[in-house]
C-alpha cells in the first residue's frame, strides 16, 4: 500500500490551502493509499534547537508533535506540503517545519530519503502570482536538496476575491494529483 504524508502549513481550518490539500488526500485515498496528516499549526511544535543531533542521527532530538514525522517520511512514497503565502513567503508555521526537516540530509547534504514524489500547494490573497514566487521557489529548492521529485505545484492566487471556477479547476487537479501519487 502506498503511503502519503501531508503537511498543512495553514492556520485556517477551512481555507483554500486546506481545502486543496484535502483534495489531494481524497485522490490518494481513492486509490487505496494510507494518508498521514500533520497540522503545522499544532501548539505542540517546537522550532529547531540547533543541537546538531541530526548531523549524526536520522531524526531529531526534539520530542514533540513532529517527532513521528521522521518515520512517516522514511516510510512514505509521497510528500504533500501546503502553505498560504503571507508577506511574500510561506507561513511561520511552515517555516518552522522546514527547519525541522534538516535531518532529511546527512553529511555533505546527501539526501537520506530521496526518491519521494512531492506535491506542493500554495494560496495567496494577492492576485499577482509573482508575489509568492520567491517563497515557492525556496520550498522547491529545499525539496530538490532532499531528492524529492516535484510532480506538481498548485498556486491559487487572488483568494481575497476568488475566482471560484478557477478554484474548482484547481480542486480537480489536486484530486488527480493525489491519485497520481499512488502506484
Amino acid at each position: 500500500m502506498s503511503k502519503v504524508v501531508i503537511f498543512k502549513g495553514s492556520p485556517r481550518k477551512n481555507g483554500y490551502t486546506t481545502r486543496l490539500l484535502e483534495q489531494v488526500a481524497n485522490g490518494a485515498k481513492s486509490k487505496g493509499a494510507e494518508v498521514i496528516e500533520f497540522d503545522l499549526n499544532d501548539s505542540g511544535i517546537r522550532g529547531c534547537q540547533g543541537c546538531s543531533y541530526c548531523r549524526t542521527h536520522d531524526g531529531c532530538a526534539t520530542k514533540d508533535y513532529l517527532q513521528p514525522m521522521y518515520e512517516a517520511i522514511n516510510e512514505a512514497d509521497a510528500i504533500v506540503f501546503g502553505s498560504p503565502i503571507y508577506y511574500y513567503q510561506i507561513t511561520g508555521q511552515a517555516r518552522v517545519w522546514l527547519d525541522r526537516t534538516f535531518p532529511m540530509v546527512g553529511e555533505n547534504f546527501v539526501p537520506r530519503h530521496p526518491g519521494k514524489k512531492a506535491i506542493t500547494i500554495f494560496a495567496q490573497g494577492n492576485p499577482n502570482p509573482e508575489v509568492g514566487a520567491e517563497g515557492i521557489k525556496f520550498v522547491k529548492k529545499i525539496f530538490e536538496i532532499y531528492g524529492w521529485k516535484l510532480e506538481d505545484s498548485i498556486h491559487f492566487c487572488g483568494t481575497n476575491d476568488p475566482d471560484l471556477a478557477m478554484f474548482e479547476e484547481l480542486s480537480l487537479r489536486a484530486f488527480k494529483d493525489g491519485e497520481n501519487l499512488v502506484g
